[in-house]
């Protein structure tokens, strides 16, 4: 996104570039199995074990990727809706911007599925390893062929990656957002709270299909995309409200995942994002919040979607390369500073895969299908 006077806009470059970091951070300390109990993250808070579990349980505190794919939606709505607003309401304009939208995002997925199918094929045998953690078992417990290479293609699967799921569903919301964005472009404010409580209790309820979940999220969508219309309200905050109520914010966004189940949890997560993401972007009155102009977070936030995509394998491969070379570390014993480990490194390695992915391929697609987008409208 391009930068303003007061900086908002790269501003969510910036936390954008946080959300992946947290994400990589969430999956890094997924991997070893944590002796004891299954889910160190989920045990009270209150209750010292020891140090460790009490570093491993603040680390995956800090790393809630529910809360980041959260704020991702949230922010995916936002963004697309802005996309809307310069979109002529015609079938070329429609065709473009499917079009440029498709070119923004599948690029950079095949060539990270490709690249995990092609290391399938090449000498890969799943193996279970007795420290790892259920979740990293789950993984790619499954034969590669063409017809799985399709399948998770067309994201009929989304078995070849931590996150490739959340890519289907901001295609489905890329492809409703049109109408989405009309409906909520005609309606008042109240009306267009009225629709986002309605898409909540659709979630739960019609939208709440087996083995099909994408839908269950098209509130966090609609709630980025009305989020202009309340422009007024974040402005007149005033600044000592909203520092005194970070804090809470804060820790309400990375708990409360913690203490309800996914689907209520992330219902919670979106309306306390919709007012942090609204309060980063509209609010005037503090600038606590220029700390995500840091050039570190601005470099992550703009290759923050190939990275989100490419850091899974990554990490995957490492991981199984540390337990199959080093399968006498002390796993039971020391699988916090093994976690950190992981994710400096994957994160390292993933960084770099993902600086070329960025130039090489998410770029040009971009740059193709804004070209794209330039003549058909111009047909």
């Amino acid at each position: 996104m391009q930068n303003t006077d007061n900086g908002r806009l790269t501003k969510l470059d910036g936390l954008r570039g946080i959300l992946s970091l947290i994400v990589a951070l969430n999956h890094s300390f997924l991997v070893v199995a944590i002796p004891a109990y299954a889910n160190v993250w989920g045990q009270n808070y209150l209750t010292f074990t020891n140090l460790q579990a009490k570093l491993q349980q603040l680390f995956m505190l800090i790393g809630n990727g529910g809360a980041a794919v959260t704020m991702f939606f949230i922010l995916s709505g936002l963004v697309l809706g802005q996309s809307m607003s310069r979109v002529n309401l015609t079938v070329r304009g429609f065709l473009g911007f499917y079009l440029k939208r498709l070119l923004r995002l599948y690029p950079v997925y095949v060539v990270v599925i490709l690249i995990t199918a092609i290391y399938m094929r090449t000498g890969f045998q799943y193996q279970t390893f007795p420290f790892a953690s259920a979740w990293y078992l789950w993984w790619m417990n499954f034969q590669m062929t063409v017809k799985e290479f399709l399948y998770n293609l067309f994201f009929i699967h989304t078995y070849l990656g931590g996150v490739t799921w959340t890519l289907r569903v901001i295609l489905i919301a890329s492809f409703v957002m049109p109408a989405l964005y009309q409906l909520s472009k005609t309606t008042s404010r109240l009306t267009n709270l009225i629709l986002s409580l309605l898409l909540v209790l659709a979630s739960f309820a019609i939208f709440n299909i087996s083995g099909f979940r994408d839908l269950r999220y098209l509130y966090m969508f609609y709630l980025g995309l009305i989020l202009p219309r309340y422009k007024g309200f974040f402005t007149a905050i005033p600044g000592w409200l909203i520092h005194s109520s970070a804090p809470f914010v804060l820790i309400s966004l990375l708990s409360v995942r913690h203490v309800t189940d996914e689907y209520l949890g992330g219902l919670i997560e979106s309306v306390v994002a919709w007012f942090a993401i609204g309060t980063i972007v509209f609010g005037i009155q503090t600038k606590m919040f220029d700390f995500f102009n840091n050039k570190v977070l601005l470099f992550f936030g703009r290759i923050s979607y190939s990275l989100y995509l490419v850091h899974f394998t990554v990490l995957y491969i490492l991981a199984r390369v540390m337990f199959n070379v080093y399968p006498n570390l002390p796993y039971g014993s020391a699988y916090f500073i093994i976690h950190v480990s992981l994710f400096i490194l994957s994160l390292s390695i993933a960084t770099l895969i993902s600086l070329l992915v960025y130039r090489y391929v998410e770029i040009p697609s971009s740059q193709v299908g804004s070209a794209l987008n330039k003549k058909i409208q111009q047909l």
